[in-house]
């Protein structure tokens, strides 16, 4: 029942913005990058999830986390910003999904964006970060990738986020090495409805095809101006990695939100 009622509040919301005047840039086409001197709040740039909440088995809003991010324009080719991988979480429980906040706030980090190339038709920027994965017990590493977009013909865009994570504190704790592989298809349906498609691979350097993990998620961007986008997306953590599961699931809330 829980499925069908997201699905149906889904189908209503696309409705609703199927009526929305046309904007003046195409979701598939924005850069990830701000222009200079403008602010941005908002999720990871490549999905910009601020916020959600666990739809597993026995768990459904256990926890509920607020992990907005928040980036500014240095220059056209130069963004800086404050990232947080759970942020605010709230209404915890144990297992699976509640184990994983722990206390109410235990997490931020410092996140960089710089253009490197691009066009019309693709982007790609420099991705690295400094993430300080807990407080407590204080868990810091550094994490760089590249961040791209290619616009396959006129409605596709192929948006790719591959990044290392390497642990600095706590490494016998498990804060070590991680590859993450990250990919997403967005579809430009109308000017003002992007549905969209991700998954990926992520695991650690050591032992990688023996714990790595494969999500799955689909969801729905809505363009309601050119500065506000907002939308929702069903991921299953881990649907195809080792030891995977359709019970492992969360919903998202994506927003961007532009100054």
């Amino acid at each position: 029942m829980r499925i069908k009622a997201f699905f149906g509040a889904a189908f209503a919301l696309s409705s609703f913005f199927l009526s929305l005047p046309a904007v003046a840039d195409e979701f598939t086409r924005k850069s990830f990058v701000l222009p200079k001197g403008s602010f941005e709040l908002t999720g990871d740039p490549a999905r910009p999830a601020m916020a959600g909440f666990a739809l597993s088995e026995n768990s459904v809003a256990k926890p509920i986390w607020l992990a907005p991010h928040f980036y500014w324009g240095v220059s056209d080719d130069l963004s800086i910003g404050i990232s947080h991988q759970r942020g605010l979480c709230f209404n915890s429980a144990a297992g699976r999904g509640g184990g994983e906040c722990g206390k109410a706030y235990n997490d931020a980090g410092f996140d960089l964006l710089l253009w490197l190339t691009g066009s019309e038709k693709f982007e790609l920027d420099l991705h690295a970060g400094v993430p300080i994965q807990s407080f407590d017990p204080f868990m810091i590493g550094i994490q760089a990738g590249v961040l791209g977009r290619v616009n396959i013909g006129a409605v596709t865009a192929f948006v790719f986020d591959p990044s290392v994570y390497i642990g600095f504190t706590e490494r016998p704790r498990g804060n070590r090495e991680i590859l993450y592989l990250p990919f997403w298809f967005y579809f430009q349906a109308t000017d003002a409805i992007v549905p969209f498609v991700g998954s990926g691979m992520a695991g650690p350097l050591d032992g990688y095809f023996d714990f790595f993990q494969v999500p799955l998620e689909a969801g729905m961007l809505f363009a309601v101006n050119k500065d506000i986008d907002l939308g929702f997306a069903l991921r299953f953590e881990n649907l195809m990695g080792k030891g995977g599961s359709a019970d492992w699931r969360n919903l998202y809330f994506l927003g961007r939100f532009r100054f």
